[in-house]
């Protein structure tokens, strides 16, 4: 680096980029512009200016820690936990909190918006400016829709710096494509059970010190959900029993009290082993299964469908349709006969056989119980890898020992075609065993969701009702797929490689587009695929002193103290509000953030009492800090449940919409890919797992350089499969199966099971020698998923692979 570069102030920087980036035909788009000292370390000096901010981190870490960061000379350069939170169990940072230094001065940075000058695909660019950038959008977005209609166009927004707003694809009533795919596979099979979005567990994560038995089911806090570890860890050291059910030894099970090694994919198998093990010895709470389950419900056993009321209808909100059905009806033995299930004068019975209208008839629990018969425990060992007897003692201690947690990871599992199998499997063990809504008792996902926090009411900034997203009629993860009407895209972030497995499949349907334009704060996976590339700012900068507003952790939280934008980068309100202008549309939307955030507080107080005093004046004289009247270090919300979000208010266990395919019951089957017995295993004989780690969420925070030189490409391989190979830590391997390829640095670890592969999951393809590792996953849709809340899982995790030298 030239002494010029070294002294070159932000200014001008700024000034000179337009002449100087202008002038250069920029191919290979890391090489936009020189960055100055933008990029090196804050130097301390006598004359240093320095002031403390508070600003809101990571929505997608499920956390939303408040940090404090000390600006000096206007760059950020120390980030700590913030001091102001009046809960101090959230004084809270973690790794990917303190990197953010390196993460925002990134030499990876977007930073000047750009046209593409070559193919789609290889990554040439030249700089223009943001008026040419934003009528190049607007202009092919228009011309789609004048051409195709308005479902022609796509917007989809999952960008690092996204703060929970998206105008722009409702003004333009733009196709959003419809479920994402991602993380929701138990909950498919959780929802019709518990209701829609019932994997938030409805008690506090601060709650497993009173658990006797915590299973943590292909989760692992510890790493990646590290600032929820603290209750996990306060309920080891008062006593309670921790498993870690995960096909490789994480952090989490370093922690446990016991760690199965299951294979991956059968996780199914080793719940429905211990359900079997539960209803054979008669572990399950009857009084519980009575009041709060569907188990007494009627079933018609020639066609498998319920006996229900004609008369009383209640909708399903549980399913893709929400149709109504009519309320169940159960063995009344007072009256020998049929009733309703909910009438008081009725004592129902658990089991039994009747004839109704000449048609036999049982009960669910019934037809659970005749299910289960089928299965064995030797299959459930065989199939899970995990010995029979320490099936049967897990599901001893789960059902007889004290309330029991089982803490569910968004990812993992959730990665298979058959995850809603192990969804629907749990939610039935759970609900045998009435470990449900008591103290210290639950499941679902505890890493920061659920009832852990009072939560704040504000308003939400609505557009008039005739903008709206379009219908999306066919998913995103699968237009490469299928016939669809979209001709053009915008994506704020890299929503086309995350959001999809078989990667070049996607990436081979993007070049197919009339246009496309991506805005993004780094050079992320698709970027080299548009023909506009915009650059967005991070969460730390604004055009403004302020910029989000949440609700997190029993606090209300400003964002303020904002630093500038750095080179020639936007906030997404200002990107919006430029587009909408092209449409004459920006005085629908809020002209700043502070206009926002005071409409998002004003008269809140007369929605929520609770809300008295938090303004947006106060905020600011507080830090941009200020806690809920309940919130503090004994807070503990009580989520009792009485009641359930299904149509019967009960925990429904009987799948009746699936029942025409095979699965009103949780009906075991492998997964798409990764099982045992599949032929394709004498090809490419290795599970191929990836997962979140403490380094990243997704693939955001891949441009730290800290980051990269600890956790970039790197695949895992355990030490047996590793010398049958010839590999050797540090060689470059290359990980292949009948999808693609990709290179990557082989890191050999004892903390996997033979025959399996663990990645830190996607990181931008430019850090890869060759390839991506998008490029081996599976894009199998399960048929069924179609018909379940949130669609077909994209089976990240359902992949065979072989790995080799490079």
């Amino acid at each position: 680096m030239s002494e010029s570069q070294k002294t070159l102030s932000r200014r001008s920087f700024l000034k000179g980029t337009g002449a100087a980036a202008g002038a250069l035909g920029l191919a290979g788009a890391a090489g936009v512009a020189a960055t100055g000292n933008l990029l090196a370390p804050t130097n301390a000096h006598a004359e240093s200016e320095e002031r403390v901010a508070h600003l809101c981190h990571q929505f997608h870490c499920l956390t939303g820690c408040n940090l404090k960061c000390t600006i000096r000379d206007e760059k950020i350069s120390i980030i700590e936990p913030s001091d102001l939170v009046k809960d101090k169990r959230h004084s809270t940072i973690c790794l990917r909190g303190i990197n953010e230094v390196d993460h925002i001065y990134s030499e990876d940075r977007i930073k000047v918006p750009m046209k593409r000058v070559g193919e789609r695909g290889e990554g040439k660019f030249e700089q223009i400016s943001w008026d040419e950038a934003i009528k190049t959008i607007a202009d092919n977005l228009k011309e789609a829709q004048q051409k195709y209609g308005e479902g022609s166009v796509f917007i989809r927004k999952s960008t690092e710096a996204g703060i929970g707003f998206d105008f722009i694809a409702q003004l333009l009533r733009a196709d959003s494509g419809g479920n994402w795919g991602l993380d929701r596979g138990q909950a498919n099979g959780l929802g019709p059970a518990f209701g829609p979005w019932s994997y938030l567990p409805n008690r506090s994560a601060w709650e497993m010190k009173d658990a006797a038995t915590i299973i943590e089911l292909s989760h692992n806090p510890l790493e990646s959900a590290m600032v929820w570890s603290r209750p996990l860890m306060d309920a080891k050291e008062a006593g309670a029993y921790i498993v870690c059910i995960d096909p490789r030894f994480t952090g989490t099970a370093a922690k446990s009290n016991e760690w199965l090694p299951v294979r991956p994919g059968t996780d199914a198998a080793l719940i429905q082993g211990m359900l079997k093990a539960v209803v054979d010895n008669g572990w399950y709470d009857e009084e519980f299964v009575m009041a709060h389950t569907s188990c007494p419900y009627l079933v018609n056993r020639t066609t498998g469908k319920s006996l229900r009321s004609a008369e009383v209808m209640a909708p399903n909100p549980t399913v893709v349709g929400a149709e109504e059905v009519g309320a169940p009806l159960v063995w009344d033995t007072i009256t020998n006969a049929p009733a309703l299930y909910d009438n008081p004068d009725v004592v129902p019975v658990l089991e039994g056989e009747w004839t109704v209208d000449g048609q036999p008839v049982t009960t669910e629990f019934a037809l659970i119980k005749e299910w289960l018969a089928t299965l064995s425990l030797d299959w459930a060992a065989e199939t899970s890898g995990i010995d029979k007897q320490v099936i049967v003692d897990l599901a001893d201690r789960y059902a007889n020992n004290g309330p029991a947690i089982i803490d569910i990871g968004l990812g993992g599992a959730d990665k298979y075609t058959n995850a809603d199998v192990l969804g629907h499997s749990t939610a039935m063990l759970v609900a045998l065993c009435g470990q449900y809504g008591k103290k210290g008792a639950g499941y679902g996902s505890y890493c920061g969701l659920g009832a852990n926090d009072p939560a704040a009411t504000m308003n939400y900034w609505v557009l008039p009702e005739e903008y709206h997203y379009g219908e999306s009629p066919v998913a995103m993860y699968d237009m490469p797929y299928t016939p669809n009407n979209i001709h053009a895209a915008l994506t704020f972030g890299d929503a086309f490689t995350l959001e999809a497995g078989a990667a070049q499949d996607m990436l081979n349907w993007v070049k197919t587009l009339d246009f496309f334009a991506i805005i993004d704060l780094y050079f992320s996976s698709a970027v080299d695929y548009a023909d506009i590339v915009l650059p967005a700012c991070t969460k730390f900068e604004c055009e403004e002193n302020v910029k989000q507003l949440r609700d997190s952790m029993g606090h209300v939280m400003l964002a303020n103290g904002m630093v500038q934008p750095l080179f020639e980068s936007k906030s997404d309100l200002q990107i919006e509000r430029l587009l909408a202008a092209e449409w004459g549309l920006e005085d629908l939307l809020p002209k700043t953030y502070e206009e926002l955030a005071r409409f998002s507080l004003e008269g809140a107080a007369e929605l929520d009492p609770r809300m008295e005093g938090i303004t947006y004046d106060a905020l600011l004289a507080n830090g941009g800090v200020m806690a809920l009247p309940e919130t503090g270090d004994d807070f503990m919300p009580d989520g009792t449940a009485d009641f359930f979000l299904t149509p019967s208010t009960r925990i429904e266990l009987y799948f009746e919409y699936l029942s025409d395919q095979g699965h009103a019951l949780p009906v075991y089957e492998d997964a798409n890919e990764a099982f045992e017995s599949n032929p394709k295993k004498a090809t490419y004989p290795l599970y191929f797992t990836q997962g979140k780690s403490r380094y990243r969420i997704h693939a955001y925070y891949s441009a730290s350089e800290w980051f990269q030189e600890d956790f970039g490409p790197r695949i895992n391989i355990a030490p047996e499969d590793a010398e049958a190979r010839g590999i050797a830590t540090g060689d470059d391997v290359r990980v292949f199966n009948d999808r693609g390829s990709f290179v990557a640095t082989a890191l050999v670890n004892r903390s996997l099971q033979p025959g399996v592969l663990f990645m830190a999951e996607t990181t931008y393809t430019r850090y890869y020698k060759d390839g991506f590792l998008q490029n081996v996953t599976n894009s199998a849709r399960l048929e069924r998923g179609y018909s379940m809340f949130f669609g077909p899982q994209i089976p990240y995790n359902d992949v065979l692979v072989e790995v080799e030298k490079a």
